[in-house]
């Protein structure tokens, strides 16, 4: 992923002057923060090429916006004043850009929303807005929403073309798991979306694959939270997707409450499932396992297409951690060795804090870094840790108050200061 290159008068428009708020002071209960005034026409240059991007949100956030610092925590850039999940930086058209999602959110434990991705150019102005119209039914009946991107996913392909997801609920038969014939679910969905146009390219619904998906491999058992499907508020999430991204010419995608990554074609069949407890279609070797996780990617030097004995390198953020699990597993970075031809799955590192664990209930991302290091993102818990291609702790950078842990580390505390995902450019 490559930074952006920023005039020096908008990069430093917004650090004229800067003070310390502490906390506890009003309006400012958990965390000390900084505020700045704002002038025309400063120039000076930036001490440290790296800026970290990242989004702080949730109920004990002081601003919800996209923000841009460097790594001695001083403002680069604050964004306006929103939701911002999956804030970064990609490239359209060959040249680099802001990303984010921004609409109306569902809480935990729904955890969803619908709304649209805007989209930056190095001048901080708004190039594209891309958004997904369609009669869409939600947990809340009688909601309807102009535009129904759903908050987990923001990837621009090689092409241009945007792929994003997206939830309907809808009526289903929930016989095999206990529920009703007529049980309500929630659908999980996939597009790729021309960016210019808004021209939907590709869907996926998980629901037109039951006889590979069925319900009953869900770890999320019917009635979880109160979710039993009995009625249209009541549906139940039993899939939970959060990432979609490319592989090779169709999809991988994550499954939260499946525990899976899962391969599709470029026609939208179900090719395999990495199941992060059983396997699915693979063996899992030791310490491969997963769940929960969020972002999944492949990485697309490592696959090799030979249909003999092809091979994929995945990354994700093992959350390992959901309400269902709570702090048993710590969170990590994992990357796995598929080998398609023996349906093998294995662990090559894993990333993770020892000494100071983070057990995040919910969101992060794994960011692969030029130089080798890995980056790692906790959602849940403001906490951004980079670690070297060996797994040392470089840097651990915290955004807000965070709940500690009895013996060291953190835990999702019920009321968090968040980023969806953080991502560090150099």
């Amino acid at each position: 992923m490559r930074g952006l290159s920023y005039p020096t008068a908008v990069l430093l428009a917004t650090a004229a002057s800067a003070s310390i708020v502490p906390a506890n002071s009003t309006n400012n209960i958990t965390w000390p923060y900084q505020t700045f005034k704002t002038i025309s026409h400063h120039t000076a240059e930036p001490t440290d090429n790296a800026y970290l991007f990242f989004a702080p949100d949730g109920p004990k956030a002081k601003e919800t916006a996209p923000l841009i610092m460097d790594m001695h925590g001083e403002l680069i850039w604050n964004g306006p004043t929103t939701h911002a999940f999956a804030f970064g930086t990609q490239i359209y058209d060959d040249e680099p850009v802001l990303v984010w999602w921004n609409g109306t959110l569902y809480p935990e434990p729904i955890g969803r929303g619908n709304g649209v991705v805007h989209m930056l150019n190095h001048r901080y102005e708004t190039i594209r807005t891309t958004t997904l119209a369609g009669d869409f039914l939600e947990q809340v009946p009688g909601a309807s929403f102009p535009s129904n991107i759903d908050v987990h996913e923001v990837f621009i392909t090689k092409n241009g073309s945007m792929l994003v997801t997206a939830n309907n609920v809808t009526q289903a038969d929930l016989t095999s798991v206990g529920g009703s014939k007529n049980g309500w679910v929630v659908a999980a969905l996939i597009y790729e979306i021309d960016t210019a146009t808004n021209q939907i390219l590709f869907s996926w619904n998980s629901l037109d694959h039951l006889d590979q998906l069925p319900f009953t491999d869900s770890l999320y058992p019917i009635g979880s939270e109160g979710y039993t499907g009995a009625t249209q508020s009541q549906a139940w999430g039993y899939f939970h997707i959060n990432s979609v991204a490319p592989l090779e010419s169709g999809y991988i995608l994550s499954s939260r409450f499946l525990c899976t990554a899962l391969a599709l074609s470029p026609n939208g069949s179900v090719l395999w499932r990495l199941q992060g407890r059983s396997g699915g279609d693979f063996a899992l070797g030791p310490g491969a396992d997963f769940c929960y996780q969020h972002d999944v990617r492949a990485f697309p030097s490592s696959s090799v297409s030979n249909a003999d004995s092809s091979t994929v390198t995945l990354h994700m953020h093992d959350n390992h951690n959901s309400p269902i699990d709570n702090n048993t597993v710590p969170s990590s970075g994992k990357t796995l060795l598929l080998d398609l031809a023996t349906r093998h799955a294995s662990l090559t590192h894993r990333y993770i804090n020892a000494s100071g664990p983070v057990y995040s209930t919910a969101q992060g991302n794994f960011q692969p870094l030029p130089n080798g290091h890995v980056f790692i993102g906790h959602g849940w818990i403001p906490i951004l840790e980079e670690f070297s291609q060996t797994g040392e702790i470089q840097t651990t950078i915290q955004f807000a108050a965070a709940e500690p842990r009895a013996g060291g580390g953190f835990v999702s505390a019920r009321a968090p200061t968040l980023s969806y995902r953080a991502f560090k450019q150099d």
